[in-house]
């Protein structure tokens, strides 16, 4: 039976990756809409973009066009195509949409587009619209802009998302025609960056503050040993080429896991740190003994927020935990320099687990039509999990 409903549904159904160039769209009076497709056309909008990222608090560097660029080019491949939506008003930038357009299924004269904010399992998550605080409703603009496709209806999937972001935001407030299914994805890991150091320090467990202090006792018997934060004695070409070296000295190189692993991660991470060390956003913080670097980080200060974005250590240097030492004294010099009010890890890994966090709810958004009968049965595929694109795994 299920052979024979196969059979029907492949002779009734066709999937193709055939988004229009373009279609009719009238915006709400005052709005402009632009639909870019290509990087020279994307980088006219870069000034604008830039603006509008600096105006927008506990916000991903993963929503700016410095990384959003660098995805596009090096991790959308054809068929697939991206695509980024920008609404204006009276020539102010006052939100951006990126896409990446997937497949559509069609059936007799409808289809079914998918969109899927940019994400990657290994790197970017969390990308979402980014409006203007309390412009959230521009939110619905970009989807009744998609939903005037021909023919079709969109789509969207948006993963790992907080809660204070434009769509959870637009969702909450906003009356919308969409129908939502939202799931739970999980926590980010966040240190609110305190006044002072002592007090932080006394609020870890007594068992890894110990383990702090012996593992600095066995740094301290290395020679050359030097912590440096926001590095400005190496261009950032050989800031990011240590960086990658120490992040695949460790069981990520073996598993061929690091950045370094993948040519196109290599060049987003290479390409990306150029981008934010212009802006002034670019933080690569090292830790080296001996000639050498043992551990380091890649991080992004973004509006008073510093984010991880990936770490790395070497293995020969394990005994005495160099990639925590150098997580234990950049928080200290977030205390000190009082130029970040936290710290966003990004993730939520075991090894977070030992320090002072607060956890930022996530939640997975699909968004699609609001169609009769349809959108029911959708509601009930996804939520049986087997649409993989919509998974809750990370």
């Amino acid at each position: 039976m299920k052979k024979y409903v196969k059979k029907i549904l492949s002779a009734v159904v066709s999937k193709k990756y055939d988004l229009p160039e373009s279609w009719k769209f009238q915006p709400p009076a005052g709005i402009r809409l632009i639909d870019v497709r290509n990087l020279e056309e994307l980088a006219a909008h870069a000034e604008a973009w830039n603006g509008l990222f600096s105006q927008c608090r506990k916000v991903s560097p993963v929503l700016s066009y410095t990384w959003l660029s660098a995805f596009f080019k090096y991790h959308v491949h054809s068929p697939e195509r991206w695509l980024c939506l920008f609404a204006y008003e009276n020539d102010k930038l006052i939100g951006v949409m990126p896409l990446v357009a997937g497949y559509s299924y069609h059936c007799l004269k409808v289809s079914l587009q998918l969109f899927k904010l940019p994400y990657n399992l290994a790197h970017t998550s969390g990308s979402d619209c980014l409006s203007l605080p309390g412009r959230e409703d521009i939110f619905g603009v970009f989807l009744d802009y998609l939903s005037n496709i021909p023919s079709a209806y969109p789509f969207l999937s948006l993963k790992f998302i907080p809660e204070h972001y434009t769509s959870m935001q637009y969702f909450t407030r906003a009356k919308h025609k969409m129908c939502l299914v939202q799931k739970p994805a999980g926590v980010e890991n966040v240190i609110p960056v305190p006044e002072d150091g002592e007090k932080y320090l006394d609020g870890l467990s007594s068992n890894f503050r110990k383990y702090l202090k012996k593992n600095t006792k066995k740094l301290e018997e290395l020679s050359d040993v030097r912590f440096v934060f926001r590095d400005s004695e190496h261009s950032v070409e050989e800031n990011t080429a240590r960086f990658l070296a120490v992040e695949d000295c460790n069981w990520k190189g073996d598993k061929q896991s690091s950045i370094k692993a993948d040519p196109n991660n290599a060049a987003l991470f290479a390409d990306a740190a150029a981008g934010f060390a212009k802006l002034g956003m670019m933080n690569f913080n090292f830790l080296e003994a001996e000639g050498k670097t043992i551990a380091g980080q890649y991080c992004v200060m973004a509006n008073r927020s510093l984010y991880i974005h990936k770490i790395g250590y070497d293995q020969d240097y394990i005994a005495c935990s160099p990639g925590n030492l150098l997580f234990h004294r950049m928080v200290e010099n977030c205390i000190v320099s009082k130029e970040a009010d936290e710290i966003n890890l990004m993730a939520d890994c075991k090894w977070h687990e030992s320090w002072e966090l607060e956890k930022r709810p996530l939640h997975h958004l699909i968004v699609f039509p609001d169609i009769p009968v349809i959108s029911k049965l959708f509601k009930k595929i996804i939520d049986s999990g087997k649409i993989h694109e919509f998974s809750n795994k990370r």
